[in-house]
């Protein structure tokens, strides 16, 4: 009886870490990590991991290039510039036309539900000119405020004055 538990025991942490399922699901798994690393330098997992938390995540990220498992995207999505430090944000004119130096950096002001809100939003910030841009979500249609194209220094400039906008308001 004493030795069940004990092989109980052993048994209980594999196959909670999936060790114990068939080789052949086994195979397939580690073939898709292989192929989806090779292609992006991130396994199913971060994929799914970045999805989840709308970071770029890479579990091998802290051994392989001592940095956080997750971060800010840092290269730019088809057709999408990416916002330093957060999501990505659509151009309002369609595909970003710059890059490097010039300024390809695009950050959101807000999204907002009512015309008047976007409105005083755009005026406490008249000297970025932001774009309102209207987007679409079920059964309902938002205002956002869109900033850019900013150089990176112009991009972290303004998203630090939203973080102390933002602290200022919360108090």
């Amino acid at each position: 009886m004493h030795r069940w538990r004990l092989v109980f025991l052993v048994l209980l942490p594999l196959a909670a870490a999936g060790c114990v399922l068939p080789p052949a699901v086994t195979v397939v798994s580690l073939a898709a990590d292989g192929v989806s690393y090779l292609a992006t330098g991130k396994t199913v997992t971060d994929h799914g991991l970045s999805a989840a938390t709308a970071r770029d995540c890479a579990l091998l990220r802290p051994v392989l290039e001592r940095r956080p498992v997750c971060g800010a995207y840092d290269s730019r999505g088809k057709d999408v510039p990416v916002v330093a430090g957060g999501g990505s944000v659509p151009h309002p004119g369609g595909a970003a036309t710059g890059s490097g130096p010039t300024g390809d950096r695009y950050v959101s002001l807000g999204s907002f539900g009512d015309a008047a809100s976007a409105t005083a939003a755009a005026a406490r910030y008249a000297s970025y000119k932001p774009a309102v841009v209207t987007v679409a979500a079920p059964g309902r249609l938002y205002r956002r405020l869109v900033v850019g194209p900013l150089k990176a220094d112009e991009a972290t400039a303004l998203e630090a004055r939203l973080a102390a906008d933002s602290r200022t308001a919360r108090r």
